[in-house]
């Protein structure tokens, strides 16, 4: 019976592990690489892929210039005439030159590679808006705690003057400059707890988690080739897939139409019916429509310059943001020491306050000066990263 007991309340004893330690693991904060897969399954084009890719893959007649037409006659007989009732049953095949057919082998080739350089596209865009939105949340939680922060040393400082103000060490216009500073603070509050309302359904709509992360950072990467960059890959082959339909429309003059036909033909007093086999190929002549070649000659030219306006636009970027970094990091560390020295500094001068050395306007003022510091320092942090995400954003990374 003791076995047995003991055997219960170890198994119990596991029982209230799970129960209490495997929810926290459930709830732990989400990687970017987790959350990125989680909004990259979620996003509507996902349900498409496959139609897509099997759509791709169809391989269509390449010997074949355009669609085969069938065509099924018929002419009344007439006696009076001896003419026989007749039917022809015919199909017209325009053939693809060999040019033709190599051209469109090549475009279905290149569709079904630009198919996928999207889909690369598409995941850096997808990357680029993930981290984004991070360096928002971060800021609004980093505003948030300061917010917090001072609205608590102000509680602390408005309990302590009242306390004065009632024994007339100090006057009350004293209470009326620290109201006013925690109305301001409790209004920029509201509006900051709005915005991360906002950026916490934002990111549900995104991943559909409920967990948000917890510290992300991004390094620097090294400078990458243009060429490789996900824009500039999905852009080339875009203008690659223009040549190949300028190509494709020189080959669609002169291409013969086979045509194949049956013939039958009902008998007629003494003539027996009889039946035809009938065949030949016609030729047309002529230059045709310009239309069609004048539109393929027109997306070439319009890919071109999109393709060399956006490189020339990410050469730019890549330059002017290099130059930025080190200016943004060196930022960053001076006004954090700034902050950190003028954090030393605000006990004693609050002390100083509270011996009278200082008089309220004048201790707001200094106040006023180390919060504005701390938060100097916080916006230079975060447009240092976020500076860095876009540097890993230029190169074509997604993380």
């Amino acid at each position: 019976m003791n076995a047995v007991v003991k055997f219960s309340r170890h198994w119990y004893g596991w029982l209230l592990y799970i129960l209490w330690f495997c929810p926290l693991a459930a709830e732990a904060a989400p990687s970017f690489s987790q959350a990125f897969e989680q909004a990259w399954q979620r996003l509507p084009t996902q349900q498409y892929q496959q139609p897509q890719q099997q759509l791709l893959r169809q391989a269509g007649a390449d010997w074949l210039a355009a669609a085969p037409s069938l065509a099924l006659d018929y002419q009344q007989g007439d006696q009076r005439v001896a003419a026989a009732a007749e039917w022809l049953l015919s199909v017209e095949l325009p053939l693809a030159r060999p040019g033709l057919a190599a051209a469109r082998q090549q475009q279905r080739q290149l569709n079904q590679q630009l198919w996928h350089l999207r889909q690369q596209h598409q995941r850096w865009q997808l990357a680029g808006q993930l981290q984004q939105w991070w360096w928002d949340w971060y800021a609004a939680g980093l505003a948030q705690q300061r917010q917090q922060q001072q609205r608590e040393a102000l509680q602390q400082q408005r309990q302590w003057l009242a306390l004065l103000i009632r024994q007339g060490e100090r006057p009350a216009a004293d209470q009326l400059v620290l109201d006013q500073r925690n109305q301001q603070l409790l209004s920029q509050q509201q509006s900051n707890q709005q915005r991360q309302q906002e950026l916490r359904q934002q990111w549900q709509q995104w991943t559909g988690l409920s967990q948000l992360p917890d510290d992300w950072r991004f390094l620097p990467v090294a400078p990458q080739p243009l060429p490789q960059h996900p824009l500039m890959q999905r852009l080339a082959a875009e203008k690659q897939l223009a040549a190949s339909e300028v190509q494709q429309q020189r080959y669609q003059r002169f291409n013969p139409i086979l045509t194949l036909g049956l013939k039958h033909q009902q008998a007629l007093d003494a003539l027996p019916a009889s039946d035809q086999m009938l065949a030949g190929i016609r030729l047309e002549f002529g230059s045709g429509s310009y239309q069609p070649r004048l539109a393929a000659i027109s997306q070439l030219a319009s890919q071109h310059q999109q393709w060399l306006d956006m490189r020339q636009q990410l050469e730019r970027q890549r330059a002017s943001l290099a130059l930025a970094l080190p200016a943004l990091q060196q930022q960053q560390q001076q006004t954090r020491q700034l902050a950190s020295r003028a954090a030393e500094q605000y006990q004693s001068q609050y002390q100083a306050y509270q011996r009278g050395n200082l008089s309220g306007f004048q201790w707001l003022q200094i106040q006023h000066s180390i919060w504005q510091l701390q938060q100097q320092a916080d916006e230079a942090e975060v447009r240092y990263q976020r500076s860095i995400s876009l540097w890993n954003q230029l190169q074509g990374e997604l993380e």
